[in-house]
């Protein structure tokens, strides 16, 4: 997949690999949007628990354990 970048996000991947927070500008990208799908899942549970439901920090951190799992990367890609 090919992606095109906006200016502003383009910079901030260059700037965070030259500072040596990544390797890659592929590895910047993976980290944005793993902390764009935590911070989902983390409204989906505010809102369940905004409905009434309830979950346990336990079960919160299985959910988001088995979720990663379930969406990561093969190795080596």
């Amino acid at each position: 997949m090919k992606i095109e970048l906006t200016p502003d996000s383009a910079q901030w991947v260059e700037a965070a690999v030259a500072a040596g927070r990544f390797v890659t500008a592929e590895d910047a990208v993976r980290y944005a949007i793993s902390n764009a799908k935590q911070s989902e899942l983390r409204e989906m549970l505010a809102a369940t628990e905004a409905e009434g439901g309830s979950h346990s920090a336990a079960e919160a951190r299985r959910h988001l354990r088995e979720h990663r799992a379930a969406h990561a990367a093969p190795q080596g890609s």
